[in-house]
């Protein structure tokens, strides 16, 4: 392996792989691990050609027997970790004023965009995939991250598109290779929604939400 997997230090785990810092090339990276049978190599292809600021960088890909390990940009956090309980959210609000909450916003609209125009869905719009990076200045930038390396994603209903939510909820479907650029935008206002009010779901509270988005009554937003 050309990489340094440390399970000592992780950063985040999901229903598909965990997330853990590690080195490659002799940078710090993140290291996803995913198991073999869930990786969607078409995916991983086009992803590798993604360049832009506004999209997580990735790096490199290797494999052992069980797991697939994607060696990708290290960043400083996620939007729904910023404005956790845990993280001290207000000091994060304040250093956000509206003026930095739209470009922020500008910034993950512009990146989505790129990756739509490179043919590609990203079906895993959430804020635990928005991360941030920040340079010496301390100045942010907005990255999304997270998407089409696992065959199986977004199963959170209250960050889906009704047309989705509608397909599951008819047809008990998995979501394997679903989603178009109209849910991937509805779900990106999802995310925006969630940020300008201060880590509030645009659609109320978590047992609402779902019959919420099917009904479009929105709650938190004015």
């Amino acid at each position: 392996m050309s990489h340094i997997f440390d399970l000592n230090n992780k950063l985040g785990e999901g229903r598909y792989g965990i997330v853990c810092k590690g080195y490659w090339g002799g940078k710090t990276v993140a290291v996803k691990r995913i198991q073999l049978h869930q990786c969607c190599n078409q995916e991983e292809n086009a992803m590798k050609k993604l360049d832009h600021p506004n999209v997580v960088k990735f790096f490199h890909a290797e494999s052992d027997q069980h797991f697939r390990y994607y060696c990708l940009e290290l960043c400083d956090g996620s939007l729904d970790q910023m404005l956790s309980k845990d993280k001290d959210p207000e000091k994060f609000l304040k250093a956000h004023p509206m003026f930095l909450q739209l470009r922020n916003i500008y910034q993950l609209a512009t990146g989505l965009e790129y990756i739509h125009k490179q043919g590609l869905i990203h079906r895993d719009l959430k804020p635990e995939n928005v991360l941030i990076i920040k340079n010496r200045k301390n100045q942010e930038t907005m990255k999304w991250a997270d998407f089409g390396l696992s065959k199986q994603v977004n199963e959170t209903e209250k960050w889906l598109a009704p047309e989705i939510s509608k397909l599951l909820e008819d047809k008990g479907d998995k979501i394997t290779q679903r989603g178009t650029i109209k849910s991937d935008v509805f779900a990106e206002g999802l995310v925006f929604g969630y940020y300008l009010s201060n880590g509030l779901h645009p659609f109320g509270s978590r047992d609402k939400i779902y019959s919420n988005i099917l009904k479009n009554k929105l709650i938190n937003l004015d």
